[in-house]
């Protein structure tokens, strides 16, 4: 059963890494898949929603700042270096590949463990905003196969394990509520 995961896995990431690519979507994946290059709309969001947004707002920020916080170094250090899966981008020639590849494990992907926990703590805060977070979250996950350095399974890995750290997060933050008033809902 494992073999066959395996090869469905770079049967998949074969498919994507060399399909047709066109210029324009080459430049979307990359953009998207950086995320300094979303660093001043996250500032100005948080921002935004610390003064204007009151106490759902300031819930918002610090639970996202806890959840990534926490999602990131147990992606980039803790299961990365359990799994000790290779990259497949180590071994494969390919014009593809966009931006290089990293020299750290490949499963998790920590780009989809960090996206997708931000996205189940914005759609538990405000779930309007569900769809659009989830959907960027996908495109971003989707973004690391395109470029050439995950599995298709490091991202869906990603994404469950960072969906999972967003609902404990949101369950942690709403039993601090009591504890802190400056994170209680806006009535």
């Amino acid at each position: 059963m494992i073999d066959s995961l395996q090869s469905l896995d770079r049967s998949l990431y074969n498919t994507v890494l060399f399909g047709p690519h066109p210029h324009w979507l080459n430049s979307v994946m990359v953009f998207i898949t950086v995320p300094e290059n979303f660093a001043l709309a996250a500032v100005v969001a948080a921002l935004f929603l610390l003064t204007t947004c009151g106490n759902r707002g300031r819930r918002l920020v610090t639970s996202l700042l806890l959840g990534v916080g926490v999602s990131d170094p147990l992606s980039s250090f803790g299961i990365k270096s359990l799994v000790a899966r290779p990259r497949p981008c180590h071994g494969i020639v390919s014009d593809h590949l966009l931006k290089g590849c990293s020299d750290s494990w490949s499963f998790p992907s920590s780009h989809a463990v960090n996206i997708f926990c931000a996205a189940t703590i914005l759609s538990r805060i405000y779930p309007k905003a569900t769809i659009p977070a989830y959907f960027f979250a996908a495109a971003v996950g989707y973004s690391r196969v395109y470029i050439g350095v995950h599995y298709p399974l490091d991202v869906i890995g990603g994404a469950v394990i960072g969906t999972l750290l967003g609902l404990a997060v949101t369950w942690s933050v709403l039993k601090l509520v009591g504890r802190f008033p400056f994170l209680s809902p806006i009535g």
